[in-house]
């Protein structure tokens, strides 16, 4: 078995290149804030836009 996994692999042209698509995209205009929450000590958690949403209170709640 040949461990050689890009023996069928072609170089891409420069136009060839923006047409790649793919990978994980975050909507700017309207992130999904039920993602976002608080911590016991009043971190925000979520994913990293939640801090530019969201705060929480800087005491310990549970």
């Amino acid at each position: 078995m040949s461990n050689n996994i890009f023996k069928n692999a072609k170089k891409l042209k420069k136009e060839e290149l923006k047409n790649i698509v793919g990978g994980i995209i975050v909507d700017p205009v309207k992130p999904d804030l039920s993602l976002c929450g608080c911590s016991c000590t009043g971190a925000v958690t979520g994913p990293k836009y939640c801090v530019q949403y969201i705060a929480c209170p800087q005491v310990i709640t549970c």
